[in-house]
């Protein structure tokens, strides 16, 4: 009878995914052709296959391609870095923005702006990386994180100080250049356009490659959820397996960080929406945390184009509009 029920709910998972997935390509083909300049399927194909250099294809090819690229990977990415922050730290509360990992993100390539403007992606990519890992390492150290012992509030304090820090001394840059500041003020708010096709192409391998390297941890991290104690009992490094986590979700941050600017609360709300989905068993969670980040990120930059249309809001600003309430409901319910 057990394994009938297993092989229902798997069943039932799968048709889950198909029809998350089916949404998400509903959602890319209107990010693609909606907007202050509206456009049919029709042009979209004719753009793709013979760019004839009309405004339509321009518009297209030059700002909803890949922007509507860049939602789908940052916010894949942002929602499997929260799952993961979740997994290891057992706190309903954390995420990259949450626990200053986006800030150090936007602190290290605030810097390299500043100092190496002429510093090609690759560099960027790196930088944006180095700054996010030390301050994932950094609050995790001071939560106890090494020591098993994850203390969750500790967690939250220590990260929002140090976003809180990170982000003073970022302002405090900017302002004594006003150059970087115009240049990166609108970034820093969190928008997924104006990066193009050249750019974009430039990350992709790295977010599909720990994307895939985070599906063969699902097994571990069910073993983890069952407490510290018995995933050492049953045979897992849980220091080591910490440590590859926060290095992932640092690459992740890192660059969605350089891409889009520093979104906040995908990665908080993502796990939650998932859990409700599919239940806690994470090879499970994993590819549905990416397909729901993307699918919350494509929508809110829908969203972002008629609030005050003809203008435009950032992205940035739509994801913290949803994600300010649900962070006080998870907090007052202390799920």
């Amino acid at each position: 009878m057990k394994i009938v029920l297993n092989k229902n709910e798997n069943k039932n998972k799968i048709i889950a995914f198909l029809l998350l997935s089916l949404f998400l390509i509903l959602l890319i083909y209107l990010s693609i052709t909606l907007g202050f300049l509206k456009t049919t399927y029709k042009t979209v194909i004719e753009a793709l296959t013979s760019f004839n250099g009309s405004q339509e294809h321009i518009i297209i090819m030059t700002s909803r391609i890949p922007r509507t690229i860049t939602a789908f990977l940052v916010g894949g990415a942002l929602g499997l870095a929260g799952l993961l922050i979740q997994a290891i730290t057992r706190n309903p509360l954390a995420s990259p923005s949450i626990l200053g990992v986006n800030s150090g993100a936007v602190f290290t390539l605030v810097i390299a702006i500043i100092f190496l403007p002429e510093a090609p992606i690759t560099i960027m990519i790196f930088i944006g990386f180095l700054g996010a890992l030390g301050a994932a390492f950094f609050v995790y150290i001071l939560s106890g994180g090494l020591n098993g012992d994850v203390r969750p509030m500790e967690l939250t304090l220590a990260g929002t100080a140090l976003s809180a820090l990170l982000f003073s001394l970022t302002q405090g840059m900017l302002y004594k250049n006003e150059a970087a500041l115009e240049e990166v003020m609108y970034w820093m708010i969190g928008s997924v356009e104006g990066k193009s096709l050249e750019v974009i192409v430039n990350y992709i391998p790295i977010i599909i490659l720990i994307m895939i390297l985070t599906v063969f941890l699902g097994k571990k991290l069910n073993v983890l959820s069952l407490g510290e104690d018995m995933a050492k009992a049953l045979g897992i490094n849980t220091l080591y397996l910490k440590v590859v986590i926060i290095i992932f979700v640092s690459v992740l941050s890192g660059v969605s960080v350089a891409l889009a600017g520093p979104i906040a609360f995908i990665g908080l709300l993502t796990p939650h929406v998932v859990k409700k989905m599919v239940g806690t068993d994470y090879r499970w969670l994993i590819p549905f945390s990416i397909l729901t980040g993307a699918l919350v990120l494509i929508s809110s930059d829908i969203l972002s184009r008629f609030i005050i249309f003809p203008k435009e809001v950032p992205v940035g600003a739509i994801t913290a509009l949803l994600g300010g309430p649900f962070f006080i409901y998870i907090a007052k319910r202390g799920d």
